[in-house]
């Protein structure tokens, strides 16, 4: 059944075509990113290693960068993304798959699907867009298949190295979003970018009934210096031996969680 936004909870007419900008190109964002792309196509290896779903969708997926690794695991691929800009590449870059829908979305809070129909959600590098991401993670829990499961990525403010900037101020880290800012390369200033504290997020996910399956850290060397004195290779085998062990101190910039809906 085609994918469908008639039966959204959302109310928010905001919109969130950020990367329509004609001043943006989220491709080059990527350019010099190789090991935190590389970080995230581990993470979703891990998670999806030996699953098989009928239908996937990979919400806010922008041009199709990790659809190759979703469709590895999947019979369909719906990607959802509010930019038409982003879609057309996605287009371009996935032509050779027969078994992609893509689907434009214009509303904040909004997952186009009708209910119980998706076995697996990803979203990353969504959050980021998220001041206040429970009524999103309520649509995903209204999509998702009784059984069916979610990979949400998470813009970690608890990182290790922000951990150590409260404790200088002998603070905590807030509960709330936080404000971090503009995003590189020219988006358009009211776009929202926030950080959120994971525990927070596991806290409002629990609420909705969406059980964590697994949590893993990711990205946990992305710092300058080690980029510029670490071979690629060699900070990947780190990453791929850190992210499970890592995960219980929330250490790195970027936590992926995997939860199952056990709500109807």
């Amino acid at each position: 059944m085609p994918a469908k936004a008639t039966k959204s909870t959302s109310t928010n007419d905001q919109s969130i075509a950020y990367y329509d900008d004609e001043n943006h190109n989220y491709e080059d964002f990527w350019v010099g990113r190789e090991y935190e792309h590389n970080s995230e196509l581990i993470a979703l290896s891990k998670l999806l290693h030996n699953k098989h779903y009928q239908v996937a969708m990979d919400y806010g997926g922008g041009y199709g960068r990790i659809s190759p690794a979703i469709l590895d695991h999947a019979d369909k691929l719906i990607l959802v993304d509010p930019s038409n800009k982003q879609l057309d590449i996605a287009k371009k870059h996935l032509k050779q798959y027969n078994n992609v829908e893509f689907v434009r979305i214009d509303k904040q809070d909004t997952v186009p699907a009708d209910d119980n129909s998706i076995d697996l959600l990803v979203m990353v590098r969504v959050s980021h867009h998220l001041p206040d991401p429970a009524a999103t993670f309520a649509e995903i829990n209204r999509v998702l298949k009784p059984g069916g499961e979610a990979i949400i990525e998470v813009a970690n403010e608890a990182h290790f190295i922000n951990r150590m900037r409260y404790l200088k101020h002998l603070k905590g880290v807030p509960k709330e979003p936080v404000a971090i800012g503009q995003v590189a390369n020219g988006i358009k200033e009211n776009t929202p970018f926030v950080n959120h504290n994971p525990k927070t997020i596991q806290e409002t996910l629990d609420q909705l009934g969406l059980q964590p399956v697994t949590k893993l850290s990711v990205s946990n060397l992305r710092h300058q210096y080690l980029k510029e004195h670490l071979s690629l290779g060699r900070m990947l085998a780190m990453e791929r031996f850190f992210q499970g062990k890592l995960s219980v101190l929330d250490f790195g910039p970027s936590i992926f969680f995997m939860v199952k809906k056990t709500s109807k």
